[in-house]
């Protein structure tokens, strides 16, 4: 390797630290905004709205049959990524067993991470 290599490796490795550092601060952030909102009634209503989105994905999900997760979030009104995570917490209750998954070409992009950090 010589010294333009190396300089735009440790490049590359500098813009990726950054962008790792600023989700990290977005995410702290984030959780201090939560943690400051979070008081009973609040926790109750997201108990209440996962419980009827989970009813839902229930109905939704007929036993033996595919569930599209793209038509399933849209029909819904929640993103790909939520459905996912709802699937697995009703997995984790009991509620629902995953049998397959069907794995697609992925976007390119990290779904977790804001767009703003992506520039």
């Amino acid at each position: 390797m010589n010294e333009r290599e190396i300089f735009e490796d440790i490049k590359k490795l500098m813009d990726s630290e950054a962008l790792v550092t600023a989700r990290l601060v977005e995410s702290v952030t984030k959780t201090s905004q939560l943690a400051a909102g979070t008081s009973p009634e609040i926790t109750e209503l997201f108990g209440q709205w996962l419980s009827l989105v989970g009813g839902e994905v229930k109905r939704m999900a007929e036993p033996g049959k595919e569930l599209s997760v793209k038509e399933t979030a849209a029909a819904i009104g929640i993103s790909d990524v939520s459905l996912l995570s709802i699937l697995l917490f009703l997995q984790r209750r009991g509620e629902i067993t995953l049998e397959t998954v069907k794995i697609g070409q992925g976007t390119g992009r990290n779904e977790d991470i804001c767009g703003c950090l992506m520039a």
